[in-house]
């Protein structure tokens, strides 16, 4: 094995070379290989000095502090940054690479290790996604202590429900990130099973956050679920206001995450 220290802007042609003739690359996210194309060393150099968010492809979208309309109440919320999906099936795998037994030590209830939970997050994906976007779809069956301690690991938390209503229905209170009518072009609900985060663009919130309404509940810091999911038929609960608790070792095919970063203003 072998450490290669790359200056990002260095030509890599010299330090390719050394890794086709060597083994695993140490201390690198993407655990170049001997026999991997030259792009995936140029994808390391990119990466240098990444978050591990960053490196497994949560993007987070900052989201401004200042007053809004909470459960019907005007309250003030502190700026904050939220992932622009929930957490997904790919990210997981991605995050076994990078942290190895680490991630992997997180699950510890039977049945329900991480290669499981991934198995099983992908038998809930509805029939017709294609193969190549399966990943793409939310990782479901994780409780909130797993949840959290998946944000740990990655420098981040879940949401409050505070910051979770503020994604979801802006400053003035909508029922939803578009608005107030519920349309099945902009959420994924009344369905066969979850989907590709970003499949319904046209519900993106102001923002720049997907699938805040629909697709999988989303757990909060208080255990508390929102959001509603891929099963549900009734708009009562697939609006910005409504909530249900869950207890912490709660897991089912409809619950997701989405991370959180705390900012100042």
């Amino acid at each position: 094995m072998v450490i290669i220290r790359v200056r990002q802007g260095e030509t890599l042609a010299g330090a390719w070379n050394l890794v086709r003739q060597r083994g695993t690359l140490i201390g690198n996210p993407g655990r170049v290989r001997a026999g991997d194309s030259p792009d995936a060393l140029q994808r390391l150099v990119a990466l240098r000095g990444a978050s591990n968010a960053k490196r497994i492809g949560v993007v987070f979208k900052r989201i401004k502090g200042g007053e809004f309309i909470y459960q019907g109440q005007r309250t003030r919320i502190e700026t904050f940054e939220a992932a622009k999906t929930v957490f997904t099936i790919n990210m997981m795998r991605k995050l076994l690479i990078l942290k190895g037994d680490e991630a992997k030590a997180i699950f510890k209830v039977p049945g329900y290790s991480a290669d499981e939970v991934i198995r099983k997050s992908l038998e809930v994906v509805a029939d017709d996604v294609p193969d190549a976007e399966r990943d793409n779809c939310p990782l479901v069956y994780v409780s909130k202590y797993e949840s959290e301690a998946i944000a740990r690991l990655l420098e981040s938390d879940l949401l409050t429900g505070l910051q979770w209503e503020r994604a979801a229905s802006g400053t003035d209170g909508k029922k939803r990130p578009w608005g107030n009518n519920l349309d099945v072009t902009k959420a994924v609900y009344n369905d066969k099973g979850t989907r590709p985060v970003k499949s319904k663009p046209a519900g993106i919130s102001a923002e720049g956050l997907h699938d805040l309404i629909g697709l999988v509940w989303e757990l909060t810091k208080e255990s508390v679920l929102r959001g509603g999911s891929w099963g549900i038929i009734d708009d009562y609960y697939l609006q910005a206001v409504y909530c249900i608790v869950s207890h912490p070792g709660y897991r089912a095919d409809r619950i997701g995450f989405r991370l959180a970063r705390n900012l100042i203003s």
